[in-house]
């Protein structure tokens, strides 16, 4: 998975909700655990939320800073 970064240093993913079939844009703070992007909606698959998200980063130009798989 694509992980984004923005100017303060947070870090942006998809990620799946609770019970595994909805999947959403997630940030985090330095150090802080993942919470839920309000502004973007939730999908049915990880890749349409891998479309919102990279939307979601070109927007607020953001630089990609790794992939990795962390679920």
């Amino acid at each position: 998975m694509k992980i984004y970064e923005d100017s303060r240093g947070w870090q942006f993913s998809v990620r799946p909700g609770l019970g595994g079939d909805t999947f959403s844009v997630f940030y985090r703070k330095p150090g802080k655990s993942w919470h839920s992007v309000r502004a973007v909606p939730w999908y049915q698959t990880a890749a349409e939320a891998d479309m919102a998200l990279d939307d979601y980063a070109a927007k607020h130009k953001m630089k990609e800073a790794a992939s990795c798989r962390s679920f």
